[in-house]
Parts: C-alpha cells; structure tokens; sequence
C-alpha cells in the first residue's frame, strides 16, 4: 500500500490537533502550495515539519480549511473495516439511548466522520456528504450501512450549500434500494410523523429537538400552546398529544402546513388543532391584537447568522423576535425560545433574549438550558457541533 502524502504543519496546529481539534487551516500548513495539487478529498498524514507523523485524514486544497484529522493513531489505515467500525460503534450507542430505530446516527465531527451526518428514519437511511473526503469515502460508507442496518433505501441528501465550498456538485438521489414515496411515516417515542425525505429541509427531520418537545409538551399539559416557525409541527403535535387543550401552528409555508394537518391527523388530535400560514414576524405582532395568548409559546426559527459577518443583525433579529413573543404568553405563561446558530453563544443569546424580555416590564426567570438531544454529541474541541441552545423562560405575572 502506497503510504500517504505527507501535509507538514505548523507547531501551532500540531498543539491543537494532538489536544484534539480535528481541523487543519491552510494558513497552518507549510506545503500549501505544493499540496495543491492533490485531488479533493485525499488520504494523507498530518505530519510535523521534520516529519514525525501526528494525524491522518484527508485533504482538499480548495476551502481554507483543508484537513480534517480522523484517527491519531499512525498503524490506523482508513480503509473499508475503519469505517465500519466507526458507524458501528455509533449504532450501538443509539441503540442504547432508543428503544426505535429512529435517530441521528452518524453527527459529524463528533462521531469521528467529519463531513457525514446519517439520520435512520426506520428502514430508510438518509445521508448528507458535506465533504470531499466523505465523498471518495463514500462507497466504505455505503457498505456499512448496508451490513449494518439493512435498510430498504438509502438516500443522499447532497444538496447543502456545504458542498458548493468543497467544490462539489449539488443532487438527491436513491443510491440504494427503492423508496415507493418520497414521505415516510417515522415515530418519535409515542408520536408519529410523516417526514419528506427528499424535499424536506436538511435530511426531512429535526431529532435534534426530540427531548426539547418532550419538555415543552409537558409545560402544555392542559393549557394551549403556539409552535411559530412549526415547519411540519414537531413541536405541537407531541404537545396536542402529551395532553395540551389546544395547538396553534404557525409557518410561513403552505407545504409544511399541510404536511402539520397530516401529522395532526395521523395522531388522532386534529380537533384541537389550527394552523396560520403567515411570516412568523409579522403574524404574531398581530396576534395579541386579536386576542390571542398561549400558556407555551414555542419559537425555533431557522439560523439567522449563517457566516461571523452576521452575528450583529442575527442578534438582532433574535431580539426583536423574543419583543414579539413576550405579549403572547399568558400570565404565569413559558416562552420556549431556540437558535440553532452555531455563532450565536448561549451567554449572548441569553444576554439578548432576557434584554428584550425585561423591556416588557414583566417579571420573569430562566428555568432551563438545553441544547440537541444524545443522538447529537457534542466534539470536545468543536464548540460548533453544539448548534442549537434552546432557553425556557418562566414569566412570574
């Protein structure tokens, strides 16, 4: 076997990747311009500059970060049995926290396979390379799944503007099996969904919310509740079936609504339900003129700072939506309030949320912080792999 090119890095990024931190930086790498004629996504090992090997993973010269770190160990090839016990290793883990087979199975970075994110929707597998390497890794990949989960199709979601960065094509495809229609019915503990896993956003669902519906569904429990930004109503229809007396949904999108009334309808709690379509900005600075208050109110908008040039007017944006929830909630009521910026930092969306909340003069605490649910571990080194914060607030009126 031909040993890997070598990548010689600094004394800077060797500190950090020996502590960890998966990710090399072009600035960080001494060859640079003779690495740039290695294809998008090869193998090679990450050495010091007199050559003393520290990690192996791949390369592409493309973006400014150009490697990614997937084993320390020199004698670990990445081959075909590297990956398999990879995702192996991560199904016996989800295995254990779930009882279904329903959940993020491979997250990223934090699962050691950088570029990949692998949601098991029962016996559909739905998959998203973000990577060059990922993509050249792609057929180990595939036959894992295949002998690990047996499914009956595997799709492949590579349509995330990640790609366009690592100089990949954008597409949907049926790599494997056959899938009789693009909506699948998936379960979620005692709740049923039917999920768009080919033109549904990201990969057709959010587990990552799983144990923040839970919570909200039980600050529902015989009270209303409103699911804005509800995208096919995750959050509403396990607080309509946990026992909330009624659930407004509201969304900008005609599609996901009526994907809301089908999910509504497969749980058997219509009756108390209603949907909105509307901009989720400009319907509830209408809806106290109408009257209208929730004992929950539950915003999970899409990310507002998608790049660090965004931080300012995202932060804003938040604020502006918690000054717009606040008048919805009843007295005594809970304001349900989530980013999944992975820029915004919890000490800051806290700092903003509260500051808007305190404008409205009412008296409130902040009883819970939370973010994704297990299926979604965080990398110790990679504060971006923990995405989404979630803040509950208690108003005491």
């Amino acid at each position: 076997m031909t040993a890997p090119t070598a990548i010689r890095i600094n004394e800077h990024s060797f500190r950090k990747v020996k502590a960890g931190y998966p990710w090399v930086f072009r600035s960080e790498v001494h060859n640079a311009k003779e690495a740039d004629a290695i294809a998008p996504g090869t193998l090679v090992d990450f050495t010091r500059e007199k050559g003393d090997f520290v990690g192996r993973g791949y390369y592409n010269p493309k973006p400014q970060l150009v490697g990614r770190i997937m084993t320390l160990k020199p004698d670990e090839k990445i081959e075909k049995f590297f990956i398999y016990h990879r995702i192996e290793k991560a199904m016996v883990y989800r295995d254990r926290l779930y009882g279904q087979p329903f959940y993020r199975l491979i997250h990223a970075e934090s699962d050691g396979m950088p570029g990949l994110v692998v949601d098991r929707f029962g016996d559909v597998v739905v998959a998203q390379v973000n990577t060059a390497g990922m993509e050249m890794l792609w057929p180990h990949i595939e036959s894992a799944l295949k002998s690990l989960l047996r499914p009956k199709a595997i799709v492949l979601r590579n349509d995330s503007g990640a790609r366009a960065q690592e100089g990949l094509p954008e597409s949907v495809s049926v790599v494997y099996g056959e899938l009789a229609e693009d909506v699948i019915a998936i379960k979620e503990g005692n709740t049923q969904f039917y999920v768009d896993v080919k033109n549904g956003q990201k990969t057709g669902w959010f587990f990552d919310q799983r144990d923040n519906r839970l919570w909200a569904a039980e600050l529902a429990r015989g009270g209303s509740l409103l699911d804005a930004f509800c995208h096919t109503g995750g959050f509403g229809v396990v607080a309509a079936l946990s026992g909330a007396e009624n659930v407004t949904f509201l969304d900008s999108s005609s599609e996901a609504l009526m994907m809301v009334d089908k999910n509504t309808a497969l749980n058997g709690v219509a009756a108390k339900c209603q949907t909105i379509e509307g901009k989720a900005f400009d319907m509830m600075e209408k809806l106290p003129h109408m009257g209208r208050k929730y004992d929950v109110v539950c915003v999970d908008p899409p990310a507002f700072i998608k790049s660090r040039k965004d931080l300012g007017p995202g932060m804003k944006g938040y604020q502006k939506l918690a000054l717009l929830a606040a008048p919805l909630v009843e007295k005594s009521g809970y304001l349900f309030f989530a980013s999944c910026s992975h820029h915004a930092e919890v000490k800051d969306l806290i700092e903003v949320v509260s500051g808007a909340l305190a404008k409205t003069g009412r008296p409130f605490q902040l009883i819970k912080t939370s973010g994704a649910g297990p299926d979604h571990p965080v990398h110790p080194m990679l504060p971006e792999t923990g995405y989404l914060k979630a803040l509950t607030f208690r108003f005491l009126d």
